[in-house]
């Protein structure tokens, strides 16, 4: 495609130096016209035959029985209209689509739609470029009749564009499309927003939004989704979100329909390198999660005090749409970190997981083998195996370093040789509790028709006391104790490799596992234990520190 030369629109002579980064368009795909099978690409067309008036036989196609729709592209973003009849189709379908650059091309696809065909054919496509301009307008353009330009140009953001543009390399058959841009992103986090330009942004949250990327945390929380996709036939759709920033993840709970609600937040450290928040979708299944759209977006430069509100368009799939808020927060220094190891450490989470009552049998023999599976942000634990039994009892503690992350249960089927399968999910809210105070409650299961999981939580921020050295000694003895039991258990898993005892071997290898996981925690309990004696040697330290300086200042005062 060229681009249209600056005669085609006109460019203030005002230049605002911004960066655009990405923006939000809403495009409108409103009807086409002049659609004749004989000039279009495709299947052959259907052709009807008749006599004159003299009798000759006279051939002519059928355009009515066309059966057309538009496939929009914008990266790797792909959304499609309503099939609707006849040459001169009507759809009025507006999708939201999200631009990673100040540029973009949009490319609409033109498809009929056979009667009894599981197979399109490609009919004809047409492509408009849009450009962010300096002076916070955008331009769009595209080629015209006659291998011409069409050009149009939005004054700010909000101001609708419609444009009627020919498809390319056939004869006949134009489509007309209305643009909404409805917000530009700039790198220094201000917006563009219907008439506001960054000046005024700037005087509702502050006199400049060239922020710190030290000491601050950004919330994001996942409210909703709508219209995701289902790829199993029954259209059931079980939909959990992940998400990545640097290094971080963390998952939403399972939703069980295609138009879920979560409402859960998240919390991560700003990093200065990495502005940009990964986000996938998933359906559970049974044999392996299904993805169901991607997506990213853009959290450079956001201005602290104001939440951003926006639906989030999933690319790499036809329909589905998140809704996030974002914010930027300040910590301050007394607070700290809560999810980075350098701040101040506010103690541990303790998760005592009792028992579970009335399960769902996912065996034949009516019965199950349940453990669960804890996920606290990107930690992940499990319980000891309790076999052919709905009603489980495990009495087993878990602890996690306490950085706010969302705490998810989920009770499954253990199945030494085929997938793990789900009998019922939670999470557990913790994030209320007073310090050192335990609550005890059952929660049921979501996902299932029944069950309950009993569990006993308390969030532990202790006072730092001197050891004595029995409790050194123990410490050590404990630590023995856990290596002697791996040693143990790893020449009896040989032993039963060699005699072939499968039953034998799974029993062993759940065993091992639990080990690991009690070797886990108990390596959780050390670092947090040499955390706080680390954070105390340091607190005694700038106590000295303050203490010299003002025997230094009465001492000139003399």
């Amino acid at each position: 495609m060229v681009e249209p030369h600056r005669r085609c629109y006109c460019l203030p002579a005002v230049d605002l130096r911004k960066k655009a980064v990405g923006g939000i368009v809403y495009v409108s795909v409103i009807s086409a016209r002049k659609l004749s099978r004989s000039n279009l690409r495709g299947s052959p067309p259907r052709r009807e035959q008749s006599h004159s008036l003299n009798g000759s036989l006279v051939e002519h196609f059928d355009d009515e029985d066309l059966r057309t729709f538009v496939e929009v592209e914008l990266g790797q973003l792909t959304r499609r209209t309503e099939v609707r009849l006849g040459s001169s189709p009507r759809w009025d379908s507006t999708f939201n689509m999200v631009l990673h650059e100040d540029t973009g091309t949009l490319r609409l696809h033109l498809y009929n739609c056979p009667p009894n065909s599981v197979k399109y054919d490609y009919l004809a496509s047409c492509e408009i470029k849009m450009k962010y301009a300096a002076d916070d307008s955008t331009a769009f353009w595209a080629i015209g009749p006659d291998s011409g330009v069409i050009a149009k140009h939005a004054e700010f953001c909000g101001n609708e564009v419609e444009m009627v543009v020919p498809f390319e390399g056939v004869t006949s058959g134009e489509l007309t499309v209305k643009l909404v841009v409805k917000e530009w992103q700039f790198s220094d986090g201000s917006l563009s927003l219907n008439k506001f330009n960054v000046s005024s942004l700037k005087s509702m949250y502050g006199s400049s939004n060239l922020l710190s990327r030290t000491g601050r945390k950004i919330n994001v929380a996942i409210m909703e989704g709508k219209d995701l996709i289902s790829k199993e036939r029954s259209g059931k759709c079980d939909p959990y979100v992940k998400l990545q920033y640097g290094k971080v993840l963390q998952k939403t709970r399972t939703a069980h329909n295609s138009n879920p609600f979560w409402n859960q937040k998240f919390e991560f450290d700003e990093i200065v390198d990495d502005g940009c928040l990964k986000i996938k979708c998933y359906s559970e299944e049974i044999f392996g999660d299904e993805n169901i759209g991607s997506a990213r977006v853009n959290l450079e430069g956001l201005l602290e005090g104001s939440i951003r509100d926006i639906w989030v368009p999933l690319e790499r799939v036809n329909s589905g749409e998140l809704r996030l808020q974002i914010e930027a927060v300040r910590v301050n220094d007394s607070e700290g970190s809560r999810g980075s190891v350098s701040g101040s450490f506010n103690g541990w989470i303790e998760l005592i997981l009792v028992e579970a009552k009335d399960l769902i049998a996912a065996d034949l023999r009516g019965t199950s083998d349940p453990y669960v599976r804890v996920q606290y942000g990107s930690l992940k634990k499990r319980t000891k195996v309790m076999y052919k039994t709905l009603n489980p009892q495990w009495n087993q503690t878990l602890e996690f370093p306490d950085d706010g992350s969302p705490l998810e249960l989920h009770v499954k089927d253990y199945n030494a040789l085929l997938p793990t399968y789900s009998i019922g999910d939670c999470v557990v809210e913790y994030q209320g509790l007073p310090p050192n105070q335990t609550s005890d409650k059952w929660i049921p299961l979501q996902g299932v028709t029944r069950g309950e999981i009993h569990v006993r939580i308390t969030r532990k921020v202790p006072e730092l006391q001197t050891r004595s050295s029995l409790e050194a000694d123990a410490s050590l003895t404990k630590s023995h104790q856990i290596s002697n039991q791996m040693k143990q258990s790893m020449i009896k898993l040989q032993s039963l490799i060699e005699d072939g005892n499968l039953d034998g071997l799974s029993t062993a290898l759940s065993e091992m596992q639990s080990l690991e996981d009690i070797q886990e925690e108990y390596t959780v309990q050390l670092e947090t234990e040499q955390m706080l004696l680390l954070n105390k040697i340091k607190q005694l330290g700038q106590e000295i520190m303050s203490s010299s300086s003002s025997l230094s200042t009465r001492s000139s005062g003399f």
